[in-house]
């Protein structure tokens, strides 16, 4: 259950927060097998569907099609007739170990499933490890039923989801959506989704970006609607699917449904469809879908029937990556048997106020996890805000929304009002931000750490794009103290996800390819040439054979590391690199050393058959 789709930081502060303490808070679902239940007949029939579909997915990636049946969406109506259909006997749900070929790798052996759906009355359907799933582990794999762009957003290929410009991009010949190129290869948009577009009349108001982002907004409820049309198995996964139908109605959500979406399928669109369906469809889509990346221009959202089964947590137990048009729910920590799988709906490098805000309004339902519930967030502090009486002193947030923050150290109260006001201040200037100016987000960083503390989550947020900022600049013109600036906020951040998100975690890995970049090139400069201090201590560090050592074991095992994490992600390719950069100055610095020692041996005095000692630095 769960859209989990992110929202910007800035966007979050600036909404309207309801008093904390009046929401319903929703503890997670405990280990073992869930008390026995009478599930209601309809409730019954929901959970042997999706059963069915969990059964038939394989954790071996599918081969792609062939070419020749790469332009039809009508092709996954019949491989989901295919994989979905009752008839169709169930296989096993899979896991397969990380250094196994994701598209060759042999099954683990029959009968060792991986999840299985549990339901209680409190938390309705969601999935438990049905064995011991390793860190590391690919969960489960599985296809989107349907994919589509973000709502909201600007410009987007139907087709492929590209990010188009604002003012340039090709229109459909027939409908005049919004495609890459006329003849983009890409299977998003069907005949049928084409016809229908058409009566939308954007042919006539060529690149209106106004009408591009309503169309965003009601297009996956359509796909999922046609789907719904051609397939009678996908009907009666997506009518399994938790929508939150009647928790929307009398919200804004709903109202922006009923205007933008209901309104304009029936009456521009003529479908046939039942407004209340189209609602549904709408739920199904808001509450179980996926933010999907082809790689960095081309992101949208995906509807999944398994992977929407996953109950929240703050301190999620797997993550999820999209390659090649399917998703690979991965755990980041050991699971063990009977515990439920998880996966967090909201950015948990948030505040909980911050988190609890999103969750409340898009997801309906408030977490009560053991972060949740503790003021200093498992000793991160991270919604903690600086005190001004006190040079160490902390002012933590309180049970109640409208009572004063108060500093442990020295007392000192500041009231809900006043923190709320520096918060929404901050989060604005990070709205603000010049993502690619390093220099800019440097300051905006100064500025930030003065008024709300170093361990503030917009400070971390900052703290990250400073980071990107940074290294987004080639290598060769990175000064010196930037580069060193990067391997103390990472180390920072590092420390920080040790707390909340521990175990094989994007972050983690982004970080450390983030750090070894850095490193490998302050290493590279000590040996052409740097300057002032930082030479000064490398050099010294390159001359002490053992410390030497260690600085490049523990490279290595960084990046073999983040190896392992970015598996899956887009940015392997830059692991890659390092590693190559890293094996080559090896080479270099042993041939360094050895040229040192060499040359402090005295030849002369040396006996025949005697040979120069032996210089190790490990690896190689």
């Amino acid at each position: 259950m769960g859209c989990h789709m992110p929202v910007s930081l800035a966007m979050m502060l600036g909404a309207c927060v309801k008093p904390f303490d009046a929401w319903r808070r929703r503890p997670g679902p405990g280990f073992g097998r869930p008390p026995t239940a009478e599930m209601d007949s309809g409730e019954q029939r929901r959970v042997t569907v999706l059963e069915r579909c969990l059964g038939s997915l394989a954790a071996v990636r599918p081969a792609p099609p062939p070419q020749q049946e790469k332009v039809e969406a009508s092709n996954f109506s019949e491989r989901l007739q295919l994989n979905y259909c009752p008839t169709k006997r169930s296989e096993v749900l899979r896991s397969l170990r990380p250094q196994e070929e994701p598209a060759f790798a042999a099954a683990r052996g029959e009968g060792e499933a991986a999840v299985e759906i549990h339901w209680t009355p409190a938390f309705g359907r969601y999935l438990v490890a049905a064995r011991d799933i390793a860190a590391g582990e690919v969960v489960f794999r599985e296809a989107p039923l349907v994919v589509g762009p973000k709502a909201g957003a600007g410009p987007t290929c139907l087709a492929c989801l590209k990010a188009l410009p604002e003012d340039t991009w090709e229109g459909c010949e027939q409908c005049g959506a919004p495609l890459c190129r006329p003849q983009c290869g890409g299977r998003g948009h069907g005949e049928r989704e084409c016809e229908l577009l058409a009566l939308l009349g954007l042919k006539h108001e060529p690149r209106n970006t106004s009408r591009v982002k309503q169309l965003n907004a009601l297009l996956a409820p359509l796909r999922v609607l046609l789907l719904m049309e051609r397939s009678p198995a996908a009907k009666a996964i997506v009518d399994a699917l938790q929508s939150h139908v009647e928790e929307r109605r009398g919200l804004p959500i709903g109202r922006f449904v009923e205007t933008h979406v209901v309104a304009v399928l029936r009456e521009r669109l003529r479908l046939a469809f039942a407004a209340e369906e189209i609602r549904r469809a709408c739920g199904v889509c808001d509450t179980n879908s996926y933010q999907v990346s082809a790689g960095e221009d081309r992101v949208g959202r995906a509807l999944f029937a398994a992977a929407s089964l996953m109950n929240h947590s703050c301190t999620a137990n797997t993550q999820h990556w999209y390659h090649d048009d399917v998703m690979s729910v991965r755990a980041v920590v050991d699971i063990p048997e009977g515990a439920p799988v998880t996966y967090a709906y909201t950015n948990v490098l948030w505040g909980t106020r911050a988190r609890a805000t999103h969750l409340a309004t898009a997801k309906l339902f408030t977490c009560g996890c053991e972060r949740c519930l503790d003021p200093t967030e498992l000793g991160s502090h991270i919604s903690s805000v600086k005190c001004r009486e006190c040079p160490q002193g902390l002012l933590l947030p309180p049970a109640a929304a409208s009572a004063p923050w108060q500093c442990r150290a020295c007392g000192a109260s500041v009231s809900a009002i006043a923190i709320e006001t520096l918060v929404r201040a901050g989060g604005a200037a990070l709205g603000r931000l010049q993502p690619e100016d390093a220099r800019s987000v440097a300051a905006a960083h100064a500025h930030l750490t003065r008024i709300l503390g170093d361990t503030h989550y917009v400070v971390v947020e900052v703290k990250r794009a400073l980071v990107r900022a940074i290294m987004a600049t080639p290598l060769a013109d990175i000064t010196q103290a930037d580069l060193e600036r990067v391997l103390d906020l990472t180390s920072e951040l590092l420390r920080l996800a040790d707390r909340l998100q521990p175990g094989l975690t994007k972050i983690r890995g982004l970080l450390l390819l983030e750090r070894s970049r850095a490193l490998v090139e302050l290493l590279w400069r000590c040996n052409t040439g740097a300057e002032g201090d930082a030479a000064t201590h490398l050099e010294t560090l390159i001359c002490n054979i053992p410390g030497c050592a260690t600085l490049l074991q523990n490279l290595t095992e960084d990046l073999a590391k983040c190896e392992a994490i970015l598996l899956y992600d887009s940015r392997f390719s830059g692991v890659k690199e390092v590693k190559q950069r890293l094996e080559t100055l090896k080479l270099t610095i042993k041939t360094s050393l050895l040229s040192k020692e060499m040359g402090k041996i005295d030849f002369t005095d040396m006996k025949t058959g005697d040979s120069p000692r032996h210089v190790s630095i490990g690896g190689n």
